[in-house]
């Protein structure tokens, strides 16, 4: 239970740098790049890093079940080439596994650790409209294969902005909040990050797998971290 923190404008550095880094891969305004990563600092780098460059982040779940592997090999190469993704950024622990993913896609994928992308010399932002598409989100699956879904930037803030209208508005009231959710999930990254942002707030992430694990563990942070959300 060792925290990091990252501030505002350490994410937008952050964010420029790995908007670089794809950039010198060839990465270009309205591609989609595939995000594959757990819970930890550097998938909101990436992920709006993806957007910083004007391309397009397509979110989808790390292996976490390791005994139904072959299942997750095709299920996420299938993803990949329904998104028309040729790049996929990882980190080191799932990125092991990525390999045989891409082998079974229908066009070449290329690999990139988001550790590499953050060493990159930083770019401009994109000047983006509200029409355009912020991210590809797929489906969860449940009753038949995972299906793309595009949403705009006003769509996504249209969202999230939602969400802050039921928050507290009282003087003083200053939300923090703590959370365990996936970041490839829509309740975790468009109902938590994207708020946290617009409001603008502290959030504290706590990996899905350590809250399973240890379900205590999200009633001290909210505790330590004097979470109200």
């Amino acid at each position: 239970e060792r925290e990091t923190w990252v501030s505002f404008p350490e994410l937008k550095a952050r964010t420029a740098s790995v908007a670089g880094g794809l950039a010198a891969m060839g990465v270009q305004r309205g591609d989609t790049v595939a995000i594959v990563m757990p819970t930890v600092p550097e998938f909101t780098d990436v992920f709006f890093g993806v957007i910083h460059l004007g391309a397009i982040p397509v979110p989808l779940y790390p292996p976490v079940r390791l005994g139904r592997l072959d299942e997750y090999h095709a299920r996420t190469a299938a993803m990949l080439t329904q998104a028309k993704s040729s790049v996929l950024v990882t980190d080191d622990r799932a990125g092991k596994l990525m390999g045989t993913t891409v082998t079974a896609c229908d066009t070449p994928v290329r690999i990139v650790r988001a550790s590499s992308l953050l060493k990159a010399a930083p770019v401009a932002a994109a000047h983006t409209q509200p029409h355009d598409i912020a991210m590809v989100q797929f489906s969860s699956g449940t009753t038949g294969e995972p299906k793309p879904v595009a949403l705009t930037h006003a769509q996504v803030l249209a969202n999230a902005s939602a969400i802050l209208d039921i928050e507290p508005d009282d003087d003083g009231f200053s939300p923090s909040g703590v959370t365990w959710l996936p970041l490839y999930h829509d309740m975790g990254l468009i109902g938590c990050i994207f708020p946290a942002l617009l409001y603008p707030a502290s959030l504290t992430l706590i990996p899905p797998e350590a809250f399973l694990a240890k379900p205590a563990i999200w009633l001290r942070a909210l505790s330590r971290y004097r979470g109200v959300i």
